[in-house]
């Protein structure tokens, strides 16, 4: 229980600092030097490069699972890409509605496609399923078999236990190209403690680090929200690589999650704009980048035919 309770001490510091008094002083300056190397590339560079990528190894689809606490922005997530890589100066429709209770909204396994400017479908898939670790939500052994490849797409999932492989969305012998290829947890930079901090969550986490462990799939942070932050950031996404209120919470996940600080993301999804924002869909589109090359490079590295075989001879 001591050990716990250092833990959460930890986090809360490093979450809160000792700017949780800013009173009328306002928030401090922005930093005149970023916290972290980002080349803000044009969007049609990014657009090209994300809409013309391919999966390596002769897999069909990269598959990435999203994971996260309820209403934490996973959907909003895809919508703002699905949005960014159409480019047609409007903001799609949301796949879902939200429900003011803040319960999970997705409540099946499933994936939906994202198309190009041209309609071309990307061969990404991203899979969404129901808030992590709320009453409702997946269990942790239904997420150990998505990430195999025993689950397929369409499960309805039962918060009260996991799936059996008698059921019709379960796949006995999933092939490579069915497992999971990179997975990325949705925080609320808002208030990550609400997703962080607490003894569940720290069992989870626990358990979600001791079976991924000798699975070897890239793990990534996307820090939702971040314009909650700073004021700023809201007229201007750009500047958020200056602001110490963001880095801070990114060293607080990056340290309970055990993950090095570059694998926490930074995202600001469409909730009530009507038009889109330039830097919101850069921001988007470098993070799908992100994730296409963890994911590929993942699975260079799992596939034995990419190395000669008498190169460790």
């Amino acid at each position: 229980m001591n050990m716990l309770r250092r833990i959460l001490n930890r986090v809360a510091k490093l979450m809160y600092g000792s700017h949780t008094d800013e009173g009328d002083e306002g928030p401090p300056p922005l930093m005149s030097i970023p916290w972290r190397n980002f080349e803000w590339k044009g969007k049609e560079v990014l657009l090209q490069e994300v809409s013309t990528f391919q999966v390596k190894g002769g897999v069909k689809y990269l598959n990435c699972l999203l994971l996260g606490q309820s209403a934490s922005g996973k959907t909003s997530f895809f919508n703002t890409c699905a949005t960014a890589l159409k480019d047609e100066n409007r903001v799609l429709a949301p796949l879902s509605v939200y429900k003011p209770s803040g319960s999970s909204v997705t409540s099946t396994f499933e994936t939906h496609p994202l198309y190009t400017k041209s309609d071309k479908i990307l061969p990404l898939r991203i899979f969404d399923c129901r808030g992590l670790h709320n009453a409702d939500g997946v269990t942790t052994e239904d997420v150990r078999l998505m990430i195999e490849g025993h689950i397929i797409s369409g499960y309805q999932i039962n918060p009260c236990v996991h799936i059996q492989n008698n059921h019709a969305n379960y796949r006995k012998n999933p092939q490579f190209g069915d497992k999971m290829h990179c997975l990325v947890y949705v925080v609320n930079a808002d208030n990550p403690n609400a997703a962080l901090a607490g003894e569940k969550a720290i069992e989870i986490f626990a358990n979600m680090r001791k079976l991924l462990a000798p699975l070897n799939v890239p793990q990534l942070v996307l820090m939702n929200k971040v314009d909650r932050l700073r004021a700023s950031l809201s007229e201007d996404i750009s500047q958020v690589f200056r602001s110490e209120e963001v880095h801070r919470k990114f060293r607080a996940v990056a340290d309970f999650m055990e993950l090095p600080e570059m694998n926490v993301l930074p995202m600001s999804n469409y909730h009530k704009e009507t038009s889109p924002d330039l830097k919101k869909d850069i921001l988007a589109l470098s993070n799908l980048k992100v994730i296409i090359d963890r994911g590929n490079d993942f699975i260079q590295r799992q596939q034995k035919n990419s190395t000669p075989d008498d190169f460790f001879n």
